[in-house]
């Protein structure tokens, strides 16, 4: 990788006005958010839904936070979608075995907002369930109208709940993917934005579903994707910074199409890094930012980023430390590459 030669050569930079130090760990925030999953689902299991729904209104009403930022209820959607989505496949005619659990909890909790998003994504689940993830031209004939009558439904219980549900940021996260699914129209779907990030600016599902539409696999294209991160940062400052614009990346990684060398440019991409590392001294955050920048080519931001997290370190030891994070870089380039 280019410039790891030059790393003895790294000097220390301030980076930030206030000195900060690492206060919690990659491992901390994996056993944290490994807590809030079992919670969640040790209460789908028992059927509590009070405590369920309780544990909802908590999250969302507190807008409370991971250590390294990431949102609670999101956390809380993401195991409540796993949990109802075990046993979807398309080798069981793509249905929701737990779809009784969602009717009991909505009639149990029938004015909060989360057994309607859950019934919600659930039903999208199913909708793409009979579609597949693969290109348009990969799809059976026969699916494409199961696809849009699943996701038509989604859309429905959300629009005729709206009034309870859309309380909840949840409810345009879904949204936002099922406006993709459906083929919304842009001005609709730029209108659903413009009242997400009023209700709610700093709720990242609803970026990380929304980038989605403007992906060119989807009639889009990387200078739309570009605009939207753009948008998005921008929506979000007055809490994150620009600190949303890597976010949202961070989080299409998964689309393994080396999204971030396609859209991003350094400058911007830098001072993203460093508004959620300034708010969220925590580890993960740290060494993905390490790998990044070494993906980046740009090896003494890495250092720098280690620097900030550990200001005791001596200057070899941190060498060290961004020396590791750039081979890991690259072992992982290698891997994707293969």
């Amino acid at each position: 990788m280019a410039g790891l030669a030059g790393l003895s050569n790294c000097t220390s930079q301030a980076v930030a006005s206030q000195p900060l130090r690492e206060v919690t760990s990659a491992q901390d925030e994996i056993d944290y958010r490994n807590t809030v999953f079992a919670k969640v689902e040790s209460l789908m299991v028992a059927n509590d839904f009070t405590a369920l729904t309780a544990l909802e209104e908590s999250y969302r009403t507190s807008r409370s936070r991971t250590m390294n930022g990431y949102w609670n209820l999101g956390l809380f959607h993401a195991k409540v979608d796993s949990f109802l989505g075990d046993g979807l496949t398309a080798e069981k005619n793509c249905l929701p075995r737990k779809a009784d659990f969602v009717a009991r909890w909505k009639a149990a909790s029938p004015n909060s907002p989360a057994p309607i998003i859950a019934e919600a994504s659930m039903l999208e689940a199913q909708g793409w369930c009979y579609r597949g993830n693969g290109f348009a031209d990969t799809v059976a004939p026969e699916a494409w109208p199961k696809f849009r009558e699943a996701l038509q439904s989604a859309f429905e219980i959300l629009e005729s709940n709206k009034k309870i549900a859309s309380i909840n940021p949840e409810y345009y996260a879904i949204q936002a993917s099922l406006y993709r699914g459906l083929s919304a129209p842009e001005d609709k779907f730029k209108d659903l934005m413009e009242e997400a990030t009023k209700r709610e600016p700093a709720y990242f599902r609803t970026y990380f579903n929304a980038v989605w539409y403007y992906m060119p696999q989807w009639g889009g294209s990387w200078g739309e994707v570009d605009r939207f991160l753009r948008y998005a940062a921008k929506k979000s400052e007055k809490t994150e910074g620009s600190g949303v614009y890597v976010r949202t990346l961070w989080n299409l990684e998964a689309c393994n199409c080396d999204i971030i060398k396609e859209v991003a440019d350094w400058p911007t991409l830098q001072n993203s890094m460093r508004d959620v590392y300034q708010r969220y001294p925590n580890g993960r955050n740290r060494e993905y930012f390490m790998k990044l920048s070494c993906k980046m080519q740009q090896p003494q931001a890495a250092f720098e980023f280690a620097q900030m997290g550990f200001p005791e370190q001596r200057k070899d030891e941190l060498n060290s430390m961004t020396m590791q994070a750039c081979s890991e870089a690259m072992a992982e380039q290698q891997a994707a590459n293969k």
